[in-house]
């Protein structure tokens, strides 16, 4: 079970991660005034995406009444009959029902054909009534300001099946990029990716080079993976009572009177019961879940591999497949041949910036992660750890600040305010921002963190954390997403 509890909170993790007119007059005339890169936006995980043909979603197949069901079910005959092994029998047959319709058969391909993305293979001027609609929120904020910007015919939205290969999915914005560059006649785009699309960004890096990509803008950008990725895969699900609590803190903004009801339940011991229980189930059932759940509803998808650490990568292997191997030559072999391509992150963004291509990150902190895997301690934005978003810039714990031997010798210029970051250790240490309190994706429109992104797609010349005084390394973010510099 340490794998269906990771993996089912590592989906409803990024499933988190997942109408008025577009403009005024003014708007539209510079929009039709665009005369540069077309732009490109590559979206994250997204789980509302995969549909079936008549276009019900795949994943929420079962209704919340019918999950509630299930469930209280297990726990009531648990508790009543005392059978561990039917509260068991209950949460995986309900994991492996909601799953199942988005799993992958044995060559890592989708078991039911059905099921694939909803995908936008033109620029947005093709799809009125989708743009129409759009709101303000995460992603889609992003193209309909891009469609205010630069106009519909410039403004493409790469979403794609994040269950492929990073292989497959390069060659799909590959192909998106080609087609971007012959309807505008320009032999470059702008890239801004989000979440997943850091990873499926460095995979077009990787296999089809960088000539075609003028400015790539990662926000938030999982081109690292995720560390709920590797311990889910490895099956380190450990439940923390001050992991929970200081994410419940950082989701209340720290307000006092849950802060004081948090730790009067602590002391009461509640947490503690409650974390031991889980964490003794989990243990105990975990062959079980990796039988019933894990090895076919997740681990035949070879997109999630693909957010696996660097560390975590053979290791996960194994724990999945250990004595299974004969059962799945042919998605093996794939998840083995994408072992260069995860092992090279750094080359490939390096070789990025040297062949020109104009590259930022932003990097967002002091919300607390999932509280179900060993590494969930970490800080972050609630979906990504902020030292992989980052490039691995060196992060104090959520509620912590750096060490004296983290800050041992480093530059003051690259330690935010709060003592929490030490840029100097990240790859990019002067083309990264952090942004305290933001969200997992905060471009939300009309908002000056949005105005901030793409001021930094916009950019003629590479930009640095020095370049604006309006947007230094360190921000913050209130509840509009309006920025400020960190004090």
């Amino acid at each position: 079970m340490k794998k269906i509890i990771s993996l089912l909170l590592t989906a409803l993790m990024l499933f988190t991660m997942a109408v008025p007119a577009f403009a005024a007059d003014g708007e539209e005339a510079a929009a039709k005034d665009y005369n540069g890169y077309p732009v490109i936006i590559v979206r994250g995980i997204d789980f509302a995406g995969l549909t079936y043909e008549d276009g019900s979603n795949a994943l929420l197949s079962m209704s919340y009444v019918e999950i509630f069901g299930v469930l209280l079910d297990a726990v009531l005959t648990r508790f009543a009959l005392k059978d561990e092994e039917a509260l068991a029998d209950g949460i995986f047959e309900l994991a492996e029902s909601i799953l199942s319709p988005i799993a992958g058969d044995n060559e890592g391909n989708s078991a039911d054909p059905e099921v694939s993305m909803v995908q936008y293979p033109e620029s947005m001027a093709a799809y009125p009534e989708f743009t129409s609609s759009l709101q303000g929120a995460t992603e889609v904020g992003m193209v309909k300001s891009a469609v205010e910007r630069y106009g519909a015919e410039n403004t493409y939205y790469f979403t794609y099946d994040w269950r492929k290969t990073p292989a497959e999915l390069a060659s799909e914005l590959n192909a998106l990029v080609e087609t971007a560059k012959a309807d505008s006649g320009m032999d470059k785009v702008n890239i801004s990716c989000v979440s997943m699309g850091g990873m499926v960004t460095t995979a077009y890096f990787y296999y089809y080079g960088t000539d075609s990509v003028n400015t790539a803008v990662f926000l938030s950008g999982a081109q690292n993976g995720t560390y709920v990725a590797g311990d889910a895969l490895n099956g380190r699900i450990v439940f923390d009572t001050d992991t929970i609590i200081n994410l419940v803190n950082s989701l209340t903004d720290s307000n006092i009177l849950v802060e004081i009801l948090l730790r009067v339940f602590d002391a009461l011991g509640a947490f503690d019961y409650i974390t031991d229980f889980l964490n003794d189930f989990v243990s105990e059932n975990f062959q079980k879940a990796n039988d019933m759940v894990l090895r076919d509803c997740m681990g035949t998808l070879p997109g999630f591999w693909a957010l696996c650490p660097d560390e975590d990568f053979e290791s996960g292997i194994e724990t999945i497949f250990g004595g299974h191997e004969d059962e799945y030559p042919v998605l093996l072999g794939k998840i083995n041949d994408m072992k260069d391509f995860v092992f090279s992150t750094e080359e490939t963004l390096q070789a990025a910036e040297k062949n020109g291509v104009k590259i930022s990150f932003v990097s967002n902190y002091n919300t607390g992660l999932v509280p179900v895997y060993e590494k969930s301690n970490r800080n972050g934005d609630m979906v990504l750890e902020t030292e992989l978003t980052s490039n691995f810039a060196t992060v104090a714990p959520l509620g912590e600040t750096l060490s004296d031997e983290q800050l041992a010798g480093a530059d003051p210029k690259y330690v935010s305010a709060d003592k929490v970051i030490n840029a100097s250790t990240a790859l990019f240490k002067d083309y990264t921002w952090f942004v305290k309190n933001a969200p997992h994706v905060a471009s939300e429109y009309g908002s000056q963190f949005s105005e901030f992104a793409f001021w930094l797609l916009d950019c003629e010349e590479q930009l640095s954390v020095y370049t604006n005084e309006k947007y230094p390394q360190f921000m913050v973010a209130d509840d509009n997403l309006a920025l400020s510099p960190l004090k």
